[in-house]
């Protein structure tokens, strides 16, 4: 979800944009576009269209010219979804998108702040912005703004990002396109042991968890704002953990930078035990604190890969053995970028063999280059044996004179345990791609590969029986559009289970689905539902503002958030943390008119050796608030079979 931009450079940017709204006739045929703005439904990247772009008004405006134009169609009053994305050169600097509504219907739209709320659009994201003409977005490196909703009439908006003209976009009563989901036909989950509401939040800046389990808890870390205050920029890092036995939550926070977070998962969470570390991308490199009583205290803050400039999409996981993989992206500062491997082992121990402290290794270059890519989520699992396989991807944007369109290379770097990385491309696709997952099964000379990723037509399950030097892809499964997978894969009673989970874009929002198999690959695969989607009219009776006519209904959805669930295996049963959001359309387009508030607040082991569980310790201590069914994120524990 998106974070809220800093006031000072809010209002600049609003400045600009607000002189974009004068009248008069664009008639400047469009040229190839220069903007780095992509339209997309789901992973599916939608090519600008041939004909005559609607007449827009540009006079007194600092824009000279219409640079491209989308239309896109959808049945009246049926539910539709897409997106705007914008990027900077190697993920650096801020990218920014505004979004004018232009015209409903026949009608020009001035002076109302609800008009896209009056026309049945609700705009996704969190922190949003807007000064009642332009919904204002902004990101560290990468910004998605999403549209959902119904309409019943032609509407006209015009996006705009930085250094660049304005795209016209048409959404048009018609034949169902790539924008309209499929309907939810999958049936309800089966093997669902637990289902229980954690916290819940209201602020805007709230979301991606990830989760870890230790011992007899579940731990998660994800990103909270000021419970006071749900617009106010500062974002904490909030860590939760859940009690196997009475399910009690316990809790702990810290404040993060105030620069240069946003979109990104930039946050990792890992556990074997007593110890318990979290790592976070920064400014510069990446951040790993350790705690070695399961979050009590965090005795070791340790800095990896100082001197480079901001990192992305930090991935950790923990070995059996304690010893830790750190994986990121990072951008050089002459141009390029580089996937990079740090990795972590105990070096001190206690009297009953839990790590009172850690040594971490020099970075190692996985992954380098030139090409001005977006970096994806990155997937870790590390072998009973030591064996470690690391699944990471990148999408290379190019424009082909008529819009920019993305390509995706999903890569494998495995290494069994003493020997070198072997490093594939396991495939490669024309999408926007989002995040690829691995899981192992064996060890050594016997290692499986299990690598899930994105493709046109949903997702896809490639598999490397010879550790990760080929792989055979299986046939797609899910929709067009699902996306952000996790792979898991074990042996239950002499049978290989394969579970992949992944969001799921459907007619009402997006929910969390599975697909499995109980004995891969000879069993049939099931599809369920883990979740599902709600999108209704509810009646408006908010403020209205600058005159705006009033109107009866606006649309609320239910939803799993972007980048909103992270999942772990636990023995054999899986554990499952998501963000549960709704969101109503007239309430975002009343809350984005508030101003923001300002407030403060080393190398491998020579032996590998599979460690005892020690006594454990007593872990986060402090008492969380009782979740409100009232806040809009509701954070949710699943486990199932």
């Amino acid at each position: 979800m998106l974070k809220a931009p800093s006031r000072a450079l809010f209002l600049a940017v609003l400045s600009i944009l607000a002189a974009c709204s004068g009248s008069g006739d664009a008639t400047t045929p469009p040229a190839g576009p220069t903007a780095r703005l992509a339209v997309t439904a789901g992973t599916d990247v939608v090519e600008p269209a041939t004909g005559a772009a609607p007449v827009i008004d540009l006079t007194g405006t600092t824009f000279e010219r219409v640079e491209s134009h989308y239309r896109l169609t959808t049945p009246a009053d049926t539910p539709l979804q897409f997106e705007f994305v914008s990027w900077t050169a190697d993920a650096a600097g801020m990218a920014t998108i505004g979004v004018k509504h232009v015209r409903d219907g026949g009608a020009e739209v001035t002076a109302d702040p609800l008009s896209l709320a009056r026309v049945g659009l609700i705009p996704a994201g969190q922190g949003l912005q807007s000064n009642g003409e332009w919904t204002y977005a902004q990101g560290s490196g990468f910004v998605r703004l999403t549209f959902q909703g119904r309409i019943t009439q032609n509407q006209v908006l015009a996006v705009h990002t930085e250094g660049s003209g304005v795209t016209v976009v048409e959404l048009a009563i018609g034949a169902a396109s790539a924008i309209n989901r499929p309907l939810a036909g999958e049936p309800e989950a089966s093997g669902v042991i637990l289902r229980d509401t954690l916290y819940s939040s209201d602020s805007w800046q709230f979301g991606i968890p990830t989760i870890a389990v230790s011992g007899d808890r579940t731990s998660i870390v994800c990103y909270e704002g000021d419970r006071s205050d749900p617009t106010a920029e500062p974002r904490y890092e909030q860590r939760l953990q859940h009690q196997a036995v009475g399910g009690v939550v316990t809790g702990g926070a810290a404040l993060l930078p105030p620069t240069g977070y946003s979109y990104w998962r930039d946050h990792e969470v890992v556990a074997l035990y007593n110890v318990l570390g979290v790592v976070r991308s920064e400014a510069e490199g990446v951040r790993v604190r350790l705690s070695f009583d399961r979050g009590a205290t965090f005795a070791q803050e340790v800095a990896l890969l100082p001197g480079f400039t901001q990192t992305r999409l930090v991935q950790a996981a923990m070995a059996a053995d304690y010893s830790i993989a750190v994986a990121a992206w990072r951008s050089r500062p002459e141009g390029g970028s580089d996937f990079v491997l740090v990795e972590g082992r105990a070096v001190a121990f206690d009297a009953f063999g839990s790590p009172t402290w850690f040594q971490f290794s020099p970075a190692e270059v996985l992954y380098a280059t030139n090409a001005d890519v977006t970096p994806l989520t990155t997937g870790i699992a590390w072998s009973m044996g030591g064996d470690l396989a690391i699944g990471y991807a990148c999408s290379r944007m190019d424009n082909s004179g008529v819009g920019w369109m993305s390509t995706t290379e999903f890569r494998c770097s495995t290494r069994r345990y003493g020997e070198s990385f072997v490093h594939t491309l396991v495939d490669e696709e024309r999408i926007l791609g989002m995040d690829p997952t691995v899981a192992v099964l064996g060890q050594g000379s016997s290692l499986r590969v299990f690598y899930a990723y994105e493709v046109r037509d949903g997702l896809r399950l490639a598999v490397s029986a010879d550790a990760g030097q080929t792989f055979v892809r299986g046939p797609a499964f899910g929709q067009p559009g699902d996306y952000q997978p996790s792979v898991f894969a074990r042996e239950i009673g002499g049978n290989t289970r394969v579970d992949v989970l992944y969001l799921a874009q459907r007619a009402s929002g997006t929910e969390l689905h599975r697909s499995h198999w109980t004995a891969w690959p000879a069993s049939p695969r099931i599809d369920e539902a883990l979740t599902r989607a709600t999108l209704e009219a509810v009646p408006y009776t908010g403020p209205l503002w600058g005159g705006a006519p009033p109107f009866a209904n606006s649309w609320r959805c239910k939803q799993v958030a972007f980048l909103g669930y992270d999942a772990v295996q636990d023995g054999s049963q899986l554990v499952v943390v998501y963000d549960e959001v709704t969101f109503e359309s007239a309430y975002l387009c009343a809350m984005m008119l508030m101003p923001n508030a300002s407030t403060t607040a080393g190398s491998l082991p020579p032996t590998w050796n599979i460690a005892n569980p020690p006594p454990l310790a007593p872990g986060l201590t402090l008492p969380m608030p009782t979740p409100d069914p009232a806040h809009p994120h509701q954070l949710m524990l699943l486990r199932i079979q």
